[in-house]
């Protein structure tokens, strides 16, 4: 016979010691030497664990002074400044390290709590959200030990919450392993652009040379000229830097002009499908092709070619652009040096290695077959981040 197993709520005070990180005239910048103990802040506690940095580290003397700062094996650290809910269980390998000013540790008590059920409790939406209620803070979200003492946490038997961490460890690990895989799909464009056509600089193929501006339609630069001006809250997209990533776009905090504004005065930066958009400065040279969802949309202060498809191809292009030594050529000027801002003039002045056509649309297949492993995670991915969160939160409302 199966017997539900209703769990109860404490406050994590009652369940665990809560102690910040050394403050005040304990620690200072002066103490961190590199390749010594290290001092775990926020910024040293990832999605998957402690990653310390042996440049911020203390001497042993130093670490010795501060010994009831000592992480153990078992405790848990806790960023308190910043994102609420970034915290790591303590494991044997960081034993020693010191919590950082920054940071909280955790002392679960062994018969009431384990470390790994209380990571997931968290970094529940639910608990980050009061974790931000609770904290002060205007530019950075600050966290003091009472206030997260006071988080009310369900609280069942000891192996139920194994059996919970367990099941959230293993949705947990689904969602990384589909991140590494869309990380490394991210790399495989360069890779096989390397691999058919060799180094541009180098030329290893002997393909001829050609003037950028030889094969495009157009090489324009977006509205330079009080781009503000021409803002309104809602109509066609003005993409800016931000928006473009290397491949693809992100449609986030994006700004506005105006229909009639984008068909009349700001006409000559519309964007068509098929267009390649390149940044020119922050991060100079980074490319994307103008898909159907794009096309019509204006762009503000980057570059737009518009190749000349019998003898180059978008996505040729864009992987041109995106590569190491395509964007330092794109980047260098006659006499070798780098700029930090490209220039229509330096663009159109590439001399730019041409395959023949057939080569370019064996390339533009295979973008194709990536961006389609890529569609097909990035859906799955999003399937397995509504189902964590949905654990998530029945976990901490004690209902999983």
């Amino acid at each position: 016979m199966n017997i539900a197993i209703t769990p109860f709520f404490r406050t994590l005070g009652e369940v665990a010691d809560v102690q910040i990180g050394p403050f005040g005239s304990l620690l200072h910048k002066a103490d961190y030497i590199a390749g010594g103990i290290p001092v775990i802040n926020p910024m040293h506690i990832a999605p998957d664990g402690i990653a310390a940095d042996p440049e911020f580290s203390i001497s042993d003397e130093k670490a010795a002074s501060l010994k009831r700062y000592h992480l153990e094996a078992g405790e848990v650290i806790m960023g308190r400044r910043g994102e609420m809910g970034r915290c790591a269980v303590v494991l044997p390998e960081h034993a020693g390290m010191i919590c950082g000013t920054g940071s909280m540790k955790i002392v679960p008590s062994p018969e009431k709590l384990i470390p790994e059920y209380l990571v997931h409790i968290l970094r529940s939406p639910r608990a980050r959200r009061e974790l931000e209620n609770a904290a002060s803070g205007v530019t950075m979200l600050n966290l003091n030990a009472t206030a997260l003492k006071g988080l009310q946490i369900s609280l069942p038997p000891l192996e139920e919450q194994r059996r919970i961490a367990g099941i959230l460890d293993a949705a947990d690990a689904l969602r990384r392993r589909r991140r590494e895989a869309l990380a490394l799909l991210d790399t495989l464009p360069g890779a096989i652009f390397a691999e058919m056509f060799g180094d541009p600089r180098d030329n290893p193929l002997g393909y001829p040379a050609r003037k950028l501006s030889d094969l495009c339609s157009r090489i324009t630069v977006g509205v330079v000229i009080k781009p503000a001006s021409y803002y309104v809250d809602d109509g066609v997209p003005a993409l800016r830097s931000v928006n473009v990533r290397e491949g693809g776009f992100d449609l986030k905090d994006l700004k506005y002009f105006s229909q009639q504004t984008n068909d009349g005065p700001l006409k000559k930066s519309k964007m068509k499908k098929g267009d390649v958009v390149i940044v020119r400065t922050g991060q100079p040279g980074r490319a994307a092709v103008v898909d159907e969802e794009i096309a019509g949309a204006n762009c503000i202060d980057m570059l737009i070619a518009s190749p000349k498809e019998d003898e180059l191809l978008p996505y040729f292009l864009e992987a041109f652009l995106n590569s190491d030594a395509g964007r330092q050529m794109a980047l260098s000027n006659q006499t070798g040096q780098v700029q930090q801002h490209l220039n229509a003039t330096a663009l159109k002045g590439i001399d730019f290695i041409t395959p023949p056509i057939e080569e370019q649309r064996e390339f533009t297949r295979r973008l194709d077959e990536i961006r389609r492993a890529k569609e097909n995670l990035t859906t799955h991915l999003g399937e397995l981040e509504t189902l964590f969160a949905s654990l998530q939160s029945r976990a901490f409302a004690g209902d999983l």
